[in-house]
């Protein structure tokens, strides 16, 4: 079932399986039904642009309330995905400064960097923000699954996710203390996670501060155990049979995956009168982030948390947002006006030395060869969005909005290789030296702007059944201005100045519109339960890469070029179809909830990975059709006063419908091939047994499972077939394989009497080894197995598995007056 597995997983599940089944038994001694008339709380929610409970708007949300992030220690989108039925994260680490989030299925894209999560938008608020925040201090996190184009400013073809954050309450002064200190059993440090919040009323019930800071100091588990003491001159593969020539040439770097994140979060709230409602926010994060959350078992011989590269790998990166929002009663509607803009910024090294090898330009040649890549990047985002929400009374109501975005960003990389200045001048002919070692640097300036008007309208028939109809228009256009240099080429064998740096822009323009709609339909079989349809639209807008374009001659250069062929340059939108038909009801008078999905969604003009013709570098292009189907459920039964249990679960079947040409590398997907990233089955399972202890002390004990089936890390996996030569138009192995399934349990006790709340917790319990994703496949491993392929008598890195946190084991005390 699992990697790494033990000798006795069935004894593990049996436990899991009895301590589940307790209150199914009866719970024991003392144990009652609920008293007549209790009732499960609802989740309040405006994910309907109007306040409402999970249970009455009809699509598919998710609620994740505070109360639940602090129950589970859902510390980031990673562990809250788990709880959202359709929701996946693929867990890379601190070091992955955007989440790899995906919907039902929806993606073609290797389970490695490069992965871009489009096809969701993550919101602070109103205000888009691709960042993975701190759930600190929140009301709660919306999860909408599917297309949200006809509610939301911001296009997705996925689904929208929402950080909803609590606001200044000028009425009571307040203050929050929480901390968490846990040990992770791979780790010589302990983890720790410090936070306060501050509430300040500055003119009562008028004006108010609320204020967050928070800060996490992550040891990390993983080990570099094959870092090279000095670039160029440090042998990467020492004999390793000698210990003094490995300690001459390498050192070990402990924990080097950790993270250093620092939070603040501020909310000036002014309410000068009864219809009217302004707030500032500003948010801050800055993560220092560590190497990679991998280990290198079959191309390197590595243990389970280690790591073979040959540089440490930190990145840095830092989000600010500044926001203004209004909210005014007009009477007939509320209206309400935004304007953002953030900031971001990074800044980052990783090993590139595997790259370069597999090129074969020479560089394996070089006994001491290894190469490493610098890269910084900025970006800025300025967000405006008006909208108008129906209030009135009667059958009739609508949403809507204005919504326009642009953002700048530019990136530099820089790749070196130290010493091989020296060895091409000595060995290949080579004129000059380059000092500074630099091999390679590409620039990138990009401007993107999404406009939209959108809205939705709604009609009530018969008090039963509502009927609704949303439209989106949009524009979309993107400007690239890109190129790239080679600076050692052209010093070391041209005579180039030494500090030359010669860079052929090229500029790409693309742009886009279109419409979609949305038909819902939804019918109260009473009070407590509702039936819903509907067909909805979402699209992911197109652009260009940003890769520089090959100049004509290129198929007659006999020279190292790096570019995109016209067809290779502008990427087409894709689109999807979305059908659904759910159910939401209250069961045994309220005590339990049940929200149930059935989906179909039709994708085409896919938008997927490949690389180009000339110098193989990683673009987006179009083709071929994928179907992805499957059913979404949660459940929650308050069985008595003593005992809960919480369910979730998500069946997803994604496959191409059409053969998809250059989906991997040169190789063709074909047609019934699986999609990566997504698990068939998955979720949940969390029993908590409450009672009182001692004098007047609130006890809760919880025991979970989050579980996974297999996922496959490229298209089709390990399917015989799945992948075709180009060349021979034959069946070809590209390495997939299908990642195998896990279980993590987790168990806590929270103790709380007035304003103390004290958690003792395990996570892992059962110190799992379990894989999240592959990076790269495993035609880099010798005979699809082991160890990595031999380059120059190099042992190339290029494959490796992300791998999840092992046991953890921990306090978490809060306290507020």
């Amino acid at each position: 079932m699992q990697c790494n597995q033990s000798d006795y997983p069935r004894s593990r599940l049996s436990r899991a399986v009895a301590l589940a089944s307790l209150p199914l038994l009866g719970g024991g001694a003392g144990a009652s039904l609920a008293q007549e008339g209790a009732r499960l709380e609802e989740v309040m929610v405006t994910a309907s642009r109007r306040a409402s409970t999970v249970q009455d708007i009809p699509i598919n949300i998710s609620a994740v309330s505070a109360e639940k992030i602090e129950k589970y220690r859902l510390t980031g989108i990673n562990e809250i995905a788990r709880y959202v039925p359709g929701l996946t994260v693929i867990d890379r680490g601190a070091r992955d400064e955007v989440p790899d989030i995906l919907v039902r299925g929806l993606n073609t894209s290797q389970l490695g960097p490069g992965y871009t999560s489009d096809t969701v938008a993550t919101y602070f608020g109103d205000i888009p923000l691709p960042l993975d925040i701190r759930p600190v201090d929140l009301e709660r996190v919306e999860v909408l699954i599917g297309p949200q184009g006809t509610l939301y400013g911001q296009g997705t073809m996925g689904g929208a996710i929402r950080y909803l954050p609590n606001r200044a309450d000028p009425e009571a002064f307040g203050v929050d203390l929480r901390g968490t200190l846990s040990q992770n059993f791979e780790s010589d440090d302990m983890y720790n996670d410090v936070g306060v919040t501050l509430n300040l009323p500055i003119v009562r019930d008028t004006l108010a501060l609320r204020v967050n800071l928070d800060r996490v100091d992550d040891p990390g588990f993983i080990d570099y155990d094959f870092v090279v003491r000095e670039a160029g001159v440090s042998n990467p593969e020492p004999d390793f049979a000698n210990p003094d020539d490995v300690n001459a040439n390498l050192r070990r770097v402990e924990d080097a995956n950790g993270e250093d994140t620092l939070a603040a979060r501020a909310n000036l709230r002014w309410l000068p009168t009864d219809w009217l409602d302004v707030n500032l926010w500003w948010l801050y994060q800055d993560t220092e982030a560590e190497g990679r959350q991998i280990n290198h078992k079959q191309a390197f011989g590595t243990g389970d948390y280690v790591s073979a590269y040959r540089y440490e790998e930190p990145n840095e990166y830092t989000n600010e947002l500044y926001s203004l929002e209004v909210k005014a009663d007009l009477g007939f509607a509320e209206a309400t006006f935004i304007y953002g803009e953030t900031e971001y910024e990074e800044e980052g090294q990783r090993d590139q030395t595997d790259l370069l090898l597999n090129f074969e330009y020479g560089y394996e040649a070089f006994p001491s060869f290894s190469s490493f890549t610098r890269e910084v990047a900025e970006e800025e985002t300025e967000t405006i969005e008006i909208r108008l929400v129906s209030t009135y009374e009667g059958p009739l109501s609508w949403v809507l909005g204005y919504f326009n975005n642009e953002i700048d960003s530019e990136s530099e990389s820089r790749e070196f290789t130290p010493g091989f200045d020296q060895f091409a001048v000595d060995n290949f002919g080579g004129v000059a030296l380059r000092p500074d070692s630099l091999e390679y640097i590409s620039q990138s300036f990009d401007t993107q702007k999404e406009e939209a008007w959108y809205g939705e309208i709604s009609y009530r028939l018969f008090d039963r059944l509502e009927l609704t109809l949303g439209y989106r228009d949009y524009t979309f256009e993107v400007d690239n201005r890109s190129g790239f240099g080679l600076p050692l080429l052209e010093t070391v064998f041209f005579g180039e100045p030494q500090d030359a740096i010669n860079i052929e822009f090229g500029e790409n323009v693309g742009d886009d519109e279109g419409d979609l709609i949305k038909l819902n339909a939804a019918f109260d079989i009473d009070d407590d339960n509702m039936i819903y349809a509907t067909y909805s639209e979402g699209y992911r807008n197109g652009g260009v890469n940003a890769v520089p374009a090959c100049p004509p001659d290129v198929s007659a250069s006999d020279t190292q070029n790096l570019c995109a062929l016209p067809d290779e340059v502008f990427i087409a939108p894709d689109q999807i179809e979305n059908y659904e038909i759910g159910y939401k009801g209250l069961l045994l008078d309220g005590r339990l909830s049940l929200n149930a999905a059935l989906f179909f969604i039709d994708w085409t003009d896919l938008q997927v990975d490949t690389v180009t013709t000339f110098g193989q570098l990683p673009i987006v292009g179009n083709g071929s059709a994928a179907e992805s189907q499957g059913l979404e459920l949660q459940g929650n039964w308050l069985i008595n006063e003593n005992w809960e249990v919480q369910l979730s679960y998500a069946y997803t079947d994604a496959e191409l419908v059409e053969d998809a040409p250059g989906l991997v590398d040169d190789f063709t997907g074909t047609e019934g091939a699986r999609l990566p990233g997504h698990a068939e089955h998955q979720g949940t399972f969390n029993v908590t047994y409450s009672t009182m202890v001692l004098d007047g002390i609130d006890l809760a004990v919880n025991y979970g499972i989050v579980f996974s089936s297999e996922v496959y890390n490229i298209t089709g996996g390990d399917q015989l077939g799945a992948l075709i030569d180009p060349a021979t138009g034959a069946a070809a192995d590209f390495g997939g394989e299908a990642i195998p399934e896990w279980d993590v349990h987790h168990f806590s006790a929270t103790f709380s009497k007035d304003q103390w709340t004290l958690q003792a917790f395990v996570d892992n319990l059962w110190d799992e080894y379990y894989v999240t994703g592959t990076r790269n496949t495993r035609r880099f491993l010798q005979n699809g197995v082991g160890p990595g392929t031999q380059i120059g008598g190099f042992t190339v890195r290029s494959y490796g598995n992300f791998v999840g946190a092992p046991r953890t084991a921990g306090i978490r005390a809060t306290y507020s007056f």
